[in-house]
């Protein structure tokens, strides 16, 4: 039986039978990178239950404190703002490769990575940045207590420090990555946001949609595609046509259309060939798949032939 974190969630969530259950058991004994992935593993469930019990909010409360902390900061901050502002300038025209700026109210820390150089930052908890050139980060100078929050932009490689009690989540302007203690780059551009995990185990969504997310360990890549609003995931060793798309839905789309969110989305020529395919049209949904199955799938559907050249790939 090939153990995976299927089954092992299962296991935690004593949801196995007794076969499954014993499988695991010698499997955790056989090697000791087995029981370091398992007790990873064990680490991220235990904490979605303990992170949910810790968080209380009162809001008539906050409201208060926040009334009384703004009226002693506004002063404080009339008089900073000129001091800033005047700092800020001066680091913009010299031309200085990064800088650094505390919002003295909000307390949040901005950087940018304007070098040619990866810029090594050390966060409040332990955990290391490489901020890549062109690269910005924004977090708070205190974390809460209950998260570890991080927005990006651009790229960045990323070493977490470990707390079960405080995930660390990672917020770029498409993906939110959430991940306990572990180490993966993440890149960010026009076209696509991609991840990279180095070590440990790593949650990579869409900010628009939890629910569209991948779960990823040592040498897992995932990448979301924006306009198909598609997550895809593979290993570091695949090559495009290799990854999986996680959820892509159809509904009575023209097969042109799908062939080119296809060849966007693996990177390959998908092409069309006579006069009856430009009106043929596919209700499907795809799930876990990759480009030969989608394309397997499409071809028996519609009763089309798959023919492989060297540089591109046609339906007929």
């Amino acid at each position: 039986m090939k153990i995976n974190t299927e089954l092992i969630t299962d296991y935690l969530n004593k949801q196995c039978d007794q076969e499954t259950r014993e499988s695991i058991e010698n499997w955790l004994d056989e090697n000791p990178a087995n029981r370091e992935y398992y007790e990873e593993l064990k680490l991220y469930w235990e904490s979605k239950s303990e992170i949910a019990d810790e968080i209380e909010f009162d809001g008539e409360k906050a409201f208060k404190q926040l009334s009384i902390k703004r009226s002693r900061q506004k002063r404080l901050w009339i008089r900073r703002f000129v001091q800033y502002a005047a700092a800020l300038a001066v680091l913009i025209a010299s031309g200085i490769s990064a800088y650094l700026y505390i919002n003295p109210i909000s307390n949040h820390v901005l950087v940018q990575n304007n070098d040619t150089f990866e810029k090594k930052l050390n966060m409040p908890d332990g955990s290391t940045i490489l901020l890549a050139q062109g690269g910005s980060i924004e977090y708070s100078k205190h974390f809460s207590e209950n998260t570890r929050s991080i927005q990006l932009r651009g790229t960045a490689f990323f070493n977490v420090a470990k707390d079960k009690n405080r995930p660390f989540i990672i917020t770029t302007s498409r993906t939110r990555t959430q991940v306990l203690g572990t180490s993966f780059r993440i890149s960010e551009n026009i076209s696509k946001t991609s991840i990279e995990v180095e070590s440990g185990i790593v949650e990579f969504m869409e900010i628009d949609d939890p629910e569209n997310k991948v779960r990823l360990v040592k040498g897992d890549m995932a990448k979301f595609v924006p306009r198909q609003h598609v997550v895809l995931k593979g290993n570091q060793k695949l090559q495009n046509a290799d990854f999986k798309i996680q959820h892509l839905a159809y509904q009575n789309q023209n097969l042109a259309s799908i062939c080119k969110d296809l060849s966007e989305l693996f990177h390959s020529d998908i092409r069309l060939e006579g006069d009856h395919t430009t009106h043929l049209t596919l209700t499907a949904v795809f799930e876990d798949q990759t480009l030969d199955n989608i394309l397997e799938t499409i071809s028996f559907s519609l009763d089309l032939e798959i023919e492989k050249q060297e540089k591109f790939i046609l339906l007929k």
